[in-house]
């Protein structure tokens, strides 16, 4: 077996792979790679695991390197297993990673798994996130008549003020300005447009939005994968949340994937006990622990304590930036300490 860095002439030949591997989600997806390199100038090697130079795929594992920082499986919130037959492929994959970041002079190795990882013993896990799912019914009447009357009454209430639903990639400029404005109102850095574009188009995802007075004021980007729909990023505008613009978003999402057959709705990771989760939770979803994998190459393993006092306090710097700085200043912070 040799472990060898994927020609991108051969991205078919991984995503077929991928594509009939248990556990594999839309985060393994060579894609991803062409987001990293050409939204974010990243180094991408992604590993196979072969039977002999150039001969059967055995295995894969995404890899990106944040310059001067850490190599990680998948940006921001993406997660999944390390997709190989059995640990010892796995490993040697895991290995090859740690490796090749050692060589590139990077700090840490960060795995971020779905549930647990036999791949990568020796691993520090923070035990932070999860992830919620929602078993899809056959048909939206079916859909419906399963939700929570809450969770219909919120529906409804979102239909009488009219919202329009638009789909597209012409969709990515209003939706984004719409993240931008709550990820601000956050404290955390948005990502790009370019490299948001740059994942609408290498990945082939969908661009759903609610318009109210031809403004954009709600939205999300979803991906389907092997009957999985899942929802990396979506957001409301603050001002309309009494709309409750995010219960008609997400029932537009239900209903449609139902419509086209898809068995899961992948809402996406949160932090434990948030109210983002308690919101997914409240469809009806599902819980799976998402660990964060960390293998420290040099000094100590960074704590990714959300909670932090430094971590507040950058927040609330964030915060008081005028929106126009915090927009252009958002790619590169995500780009070297987000990834």
């Amino acid at each position: 077996m040799v472990i060898e860095e994927l020609d991108p002439a051969d991205a078919a030949e991984w995503d077929a792979y991928v594509a009939r591997s248990p556990g594999a989600n839309c985060y393994h997806l060579h894609g991803w790679r062409a987001v990293g390199e050409r939204g974010y100038g990243l180094r991408a090697p992604f590993l196979a695991a072969r039977s002999r130079p150039r001969g059967e795929l055995l295995g894969v594992l995404p890899l990106f390197f944040i310059p001067g920082g850490y190599a990680t499986t998948g940006l921001f919130g993406a997660y999944g297993r390390v997709l190989a037959p059995d640990a010892g492929v796995g490993s040697a994959l895991v290995e090859e990673a740690c490796a090749r970041a050692e060589r590139a002079g990077l700090a840490s190795v960060r795995i971020k798994a779905l549930g647990p990882e036999p791949s990568a013993p020796g691993f520090l896990p923070l035990d932070r996130w999860v992830i919620a799912r929602l078993p899809l019914a056959e048909s939206p009447q079916a859909a419906w008549g399963g939700l929570r009357g809450k969770v219909r009454n919120c529906v409804r209430k979102a239909q009488r003020f009219g919202f329009e639903v638009r789909t597209g990639p012409d969709e990515i400029a209003g939706f984004y300005d719409v993240l931008a404005e709550n990820m601000h109102r956050k404290g955390s850095p948005i990502y790009g447009l370019d490299w948001m574009r740059t994942l609408v188009a290498s990945l082939g995802a969908e661009v759903i939005t609610l318009r109210l007075d031809g403004r954009t004021v709600s939205g999300a980007i979803t991906l389907t994968f092997n009957g999985v729909i899942t929802v990396p990023f979506a957001s409301s505008r603050p001002a309309t949340f009494h709309m409750n613009p995010n219960n008609l978003l997400y029932w537009e999402i239900i209903s449609r994937a139902c419509s086209a057959g898809l068995h899961t709705l992948d809402f996406g990771r949160s932090l434990r006990d948030s109210s983002p989760l308690a919101f997914k939770l409240g469809w009806g979803a599902e819980m799976t622990p998402q660990p964060l994998l960390v293998r420290a190459l040099r000094g100590k393993p960074p704590a990714m304590n959300v909670e932090s006092p430094m971590v507040r306090a950058m927040v609330a710097l964030w915060q008081r930036l005028p929106r126009g700085l915090a927009d252009a200043l958002g790619p590169s912070v995500c780009r070297r300490w987000l990834a």
